[in-house]
């Protein structure tokens, strides 16, 4: 939770209704809410910026309410920016759809429901009875069980019947042609890792964050595994059946793949010998700050609980797993021989203070990167870019909460807006600059940030570095000369060569076709006796199909005959 200038917590007793109608900027709805949408409900207000991770938190919290109560509960989110970038409907359209928002949010860019019900800070939930009367607030995470409470008793007191239950223009944002991404192989990719040497080839491994799933990828696109059932859920096991949510953070060594699973707060291991998915550390229960080492397990249960860990690298050792733990704003260790948990850096307070544990303050570090017996780290809430070495943090750009942009130059100039990767290299740290949607780079020599490409306007194009545009990226790794960068918002990967600073994309190729299109469907039908099994190969020729048109196979069985889930299936094509 942070706070916002206290300027911004006059309260001039407004009306709710008339504030909220007043606005014009509305998401997950078909047109803005009036007032006699609003009338005679009980509405919960959640103030949120998407940046803030205590703000990510309480979204479970609110999709427990919504099913308990249903349409006896309005659900309001009113999304007061921190960030530049957060003012911006499309951005906070994505936001929806990556954190499952299924109720209406409001647009409060200029601050005014925010300065009206004097709020003071990320997040603050409000609750109104069904005449617009403020009953309770709360602000911070963690209040599920109070607001829960709250609202049972209004509902015992209130006349359920006289309840304005009426039917909202509901339109969800994850339906709207501009947000969708399940045409693509890729939703909201979030974090990249290099396997150099996986069974002879060099691998890559991408967090395909939207679709709950971690990808390895050979260096031409090419699928080579899928690991998760797709679904926002948590489950060890087979590749086909375990289950993530938005992971972040991967780390590959050998025929290990290491995961933040971010929305589990867990850290999972990835076996691509045993094809099988396990968890490391996290109970699943969102954890708080850690102040002293801890058993990830003890007597077989995991019992340790994280927060909302981000990204993942090898320090102080070869062992040894940094974890930038965002939630709790600190840095920790998993030592992979011990499966201890240690506080790294970070005391919890979030803030940008310096010098070693538990001085030292961060906030909300997202992206890790190492280089020699250095830990570089971007801290997003501070939109900082800071070191960690001979176990004491310092800052090489940044300055405070509110102090970020789109600047070149030196600590005291030089600005980012809310970075979430980087990576570091022998001249110098490449970041992944996310609400600027931009490239930049911090010379070790001159200790000086510039700019490689980026607006700070969000966009999707190719080419010369002076025209090229990303949307929030996140991840950035560098293989030979060339940057490998998670294209967020685009659900994209991009490639940024050194040599020629040219943007080029990185298309995986799709293992399953979806989207809108209609699909060529080519029948594979061949004639089988119920008595005869299926022949090992079906060959068939295929009707003429326009390129770049999806195509869809299906197989008609007769009756009464089924696919052995256990037996090898496959198909291919030659043109």
């Amino acid at each position: 939770m942070f706070t916002r200038n206290p300027s911004f917590g006059v309260n001039n007793n407004p009306q709710l209704y008339r504030l909220l109608s007043a606005e014009p900027a509305w998401l997950n709805v078909s047109r803005p809410l009036m007032e006699q949408d609003l009338r005679g409900r009980i509405i919960l207000l959640d103030f949120w910026t998407f940046c803030c991770i205590n703000c990510q938190h309480i979204v479970p919290d609110l999709q427990r309410l919504e099913a308990e109560f249903g349409d006896r509960l309005l659900v309001i989110g009113v999304h007061s920016a921190k960030f530049r970038n957060e003012q911006e409907s499309a951005a906070i359209g994505s936001a929806i759809v990556r954190y499952g928002i299924h109720h209406p949010v409001v647009n409060d860019a200029a601050f005014r429901v925010w300065q009206g019900l004097g709020v003071h800070s990320w997040p603050t939930l409000m609750l109104f009875d069904g005449n617009g009367r403020l009953v309770n607030d709360w602000s911070g995470e963690g209040h599920y069980a109070d607001v829960q409470s709250a609202i049972r008793r209004l509902l015992n007191n209130a006349d359920v019947a006289t309840l304005n239950r009426q039917p909202l223009p509901i339109a969800l944002e994850k339906d709207k042609p501009q947000q969708q991404a399940q045409a693509k192989a890729l939703s909201y990719p979030a974090k990249l890792a290099y396997l150099p040497d996986w069974q002879g080839q060099p691998a890559l491994v991408i967090s395909d964050s939207g679709h709950h799933r971690i990808l390895l990828t050979n260096l031409d696109g090419q699928i080579l595994t899928s690991i998760g059932n797709g679904q926002a859920n948590f489950a060890d096991g087979d590749f086909a059946s375990a289950g993530f949510n938005q992971p972040q953070g991967v780390l590959a060594r050998g025929d290990k793949i290491y995961v933040a699973d971010t929305a589990n707060h867990r850290l999972r291991l990835i076996d691509l010998t045993t094809k099988r998915v396990s968890t490391l550390a996290g109970t699943g229960d969102r954890g708080s700050i850690l102040r002293r080492s801890a058993p990830a397990i003890t007597n077989g249960r995991l019992t340790t609980p994280l927060a909302s860990p981000w990204d993942l690298a090898w320090y102080p050792n070869d062992h040894s797993i940094a974890i930038a733990m965002a939630g709790t704003h600190q840095l920790w260790i998993y030592d992979t021989l011990t499966t201890t948990l240690s506080p790294l850096a970070g005391n919890g307070r979030e803030s940008i203070d310096e010098g070693s544990f538990p001085y030292n303050s961060l906030s909300q570090p997202s992206g890790l990167s190492v280089h020699g017996d250095t830990l570089y780290f971007v801290d997003s809430e501070t939109s900082s870019l800071r070191q960690l070495k001979n176990g004491k943090v310092s800052t090489l750009i940044g300055e405070g909460l509110f102090e970020f942009g789109l600047v070149d130059g030196d600590r005291g100039r030089g600005r980012l807006q809310h970075a979430l990767g980087l990576v570091a290299s022998d001249t110098g740290v490449y970041i992944a600059d996310s609400y600027n949607h931009a490239l930049r780079f911090y010379d070790f020599k001159t200790a000086r940030l510039t700019t490689l490409l980026g607006n700070g306007i969000a966009g999707d194009q190719l080419g010369a570095a002076s025209n090229a545009r990303l949307n929030e990226p996140n991840g950035v790794i560098l293989i030979q000369n060339q940057l490998w960068i998670t294209d967020t918002n685009n659900h994209a990967i991009r490639r940024f060569d050194l040599s020629d600073q040219r943007l080029t994309d990185w298309p995986v190729r799709i293992d399953s076709v979806t989207g809108s299109d209609q699909p060529t469907e080519l029948a594979a039908v061949a004639p089988i006796a119920d008595s005869t099994p299926l022949p090992n190969r079906i060959v068939q020729d295929w009707p003429n199909v326009a390129a770049g048109k999806p195509l869809s196979l299906i197989l008609n069985l007769p009756t009464g005959w089924h696919l052995n889930a256990e037996a090898p299936i496959g198909c291919s094509w030659t043109t």
